[in-house]
């Protein structure tokens, strides 16, 4: 079989995934078929990875983004092992490139209340607030719909409908259901006044907005621009990574434990112990509370 025809089957094998990672992986996919052409799978050798890597180096391609694509023509090979139309992977530990742990700048707390004070429209404002205290990637930010939402009051659970046609009571829970990386689901919980911003943003849409429509209906390139021409106005080199990275920074100073961030911020856990441990709904609400705490909103 030919790389590209191998590359298509792996694709409708990833098919029930999430968009951006099929995405990903057809675009790296392209790539080395591009570079090392299209030929039998089985004349691939470690010298067409070398020289894949290489032309992703005089691109000045990042260390992080070669070894990503990397992976992603390792896991093509693992595939095609599976099914046996190969027999190893060509791919070595000495095609990847050493990539360093660079640990993102985070914002201080008064870079923090200088960007809430800055915000002009509710969108932006739900947009931010719920960075900083869920901390969200983009992509899931950006798959949110209504019917990912619960609310929880008094033990009983709802839908958001009834605080977007009612109000929000003392007390009231958010469950935000997200599925991150490796389509792992999980639940990050908002109350108080991040959950009053982004009702108040939800009430702004609702006639125009169906429970499986995206409640903020922009591409990834426009959420990354709005956030960075916000922090242009403030002087702040800003991205939406760096908000979910300062959400991180706050929830830890607030004393949250790194078990229970990782698992806000849906980390795969670093040790074995911390993967099976079970963080409780109420640990990951104090965490969000805290990061609420911290911004005067």
């Amino acid at each position: 079989m030919k790389v590209s025809e191998c590359c298509n089957l792996f694709l409708s094998y990833m098919a029930d995934k999430s968009p951006n990672t099929v995405k990903n992986y057809r675009v790296d996919f392209n790539q080395f078929v591009k570079i090392v052409g299209d030929k039998n799978i089985n004349e691939i050798t470690k010298a067409d990875i070398a020289k894949f890597r290489m032309a992703l180096q005089m691109q000045n391609r990042k260390s992080s983004t070669i070894a990503r694509k990397l992976a992603s023509i390792n896991s093509l090979f693992q595939y095609l092992m599976d099914l046996e139309l190969v027999s190893s992977s060509p791919i070595t530990k000495s095609h990847r490139p050493k990539v360093s742990q660079k640990i993102p700048s985070a914002l201080s707390n008064e870079e923090v209340k200088k960007l809430i004070d800055a915000l002009d429209s509710i969108q932006d404002k739900a947009i931010v607030v719920l960075f900083l205290t869920t901390g969200l990637r983009s992509s899931e930010l950006l798959s949110l719909k209504k019917s990912n939402i619960i609310i929880e009051r008094n033990g009983q659970t709802f839908s958001i409908d009834r605080l977007i046609e009612g109000e929000v009571k003392e007390g009231d829970i958010a469950y935000i259901r997200v599925v991150g990386k490796g389509d792992k689901e999980r639940e990050v919980p908002i109350t108080g006044k991040p959950l009053e911003i982004l009702v108040q943003y939800l009430k702004s849409i609702n006639e125009f907005l169906d429970d499986n429509e995206y409640i903020f209906p922009i591409s990834y390139h426009l959420l990354w621009r709005k956030i960075r021409n916000i922090g242009k106005k403030l002087a702040i080199r800003l991205h939406p990574h760096k908000l979910r990275h300062t959400a991180a920074t706050m929830a830890l100073s607030s004393g949250a434990e790194l078990r229970v961030i990782q698992e806000l911020l849906g980390h795969a856990s670093p040790v074995t112990t911390a993967r099976y441990a079970k963080v409780g709904q109420k640990q990951l609400l104090k965490a969000t509370k805290a990061l609420s705490e911290n911004i005067d909103l």
